[in-house]
């Protein structure tokens, strides 16, 4: 999933979002919808990550969500 799609569904993926990274304010995610840099120093603050590694981190949670997408679409 590219991050404009998390864009387009960032409602749908709010509740993921907290459940994947539980220190993070689910009010607070919506100041940085559709802004990919905030979000990554946002995840980085409240996980204790590096830039890098948060970075790193919401590109495996892109793959993650479009995983996921395509299996609900084939089935």
């Amino acid at each position: 999933m590219a991050w404009k799609q998390l864009f387009e569904n960032w409602a749908e993926a709010l509740p993921r979002i907290v459940d994947l990274y539980p220190h993070v304010d689910p009010i607070a995610l919506q100041r940085f919808r559709g802004n990919r840099s905030l979000f990554v120093a946002y995840i980085a603050a409240t996980h204790e990550l590096t830039l890098a590694e948060a970075s790193d981190a919401v590109d495996d949670m892109l793959l993650r969500f479009g995983r996921q997408r395509e299996t609900l679409a084939a089935a």
